[in-house]
């Protein structure tokens, strides 16, 4: 299983954004099955459509990313133990700046026994490995 981070998500549907070539091919081993199934949050989903209305100016781009998310991955919901998980995490954080979103990914990984992450996010994935 891997999860898909907002940064990979938005580099994939923006084809200005400098990730946009390394996202297609990703996405492509994604649909291949090289990482079994593909997942994301309700977090992520929402900051992805935002993002994405926000870079293109274009709700109708909105709206179909939001589409293309919800019929072709998974979208898991940050439940209130993921939030208060996530939330330690956040409060804890001394030599990372993680968003609140980083850490309901970080938590969601864990609680769900997730593989793999797909960011283009530098720290994240960093971090990640490092507790992986």
């Amino acid at each position: 299983m891997i999860f898909l981070d907002t940064s990979v998500l938005v580099a994939y549907i923006v084809d200005r954004d400098s990730n946009h070539g390394k996202a297609v091919q990703l996405v492509d081993s994604i649909i291949a099955g090289r990482y079994g199934s593909a997942v994301t949050s309700d977090y992520v989903f929402d900051e992805t459509v935002t993002v994405v209305l926000v870079r293109t100016k274009s709700l109708r781009s909105a709206i179909t990313s939001g589409q293309l998310i919800k019929e072709s991955i998974g979208v898991i919901s940050v439940n209130d133990i993921i939030f208060e998980n996530a939330w330690k995490l956040f409060k804890d954080q001394e030599s990372t700046r993680f968003s609140f979103t980083d850490c309901t990914i970080l938590a969601l990984i864990s609680a769900n026994h997730i593989e793999n992450l797909a960011t283009f996010d530098k720290e994240l994935d960093k971090f990640y490995h490092a507790i992986k």
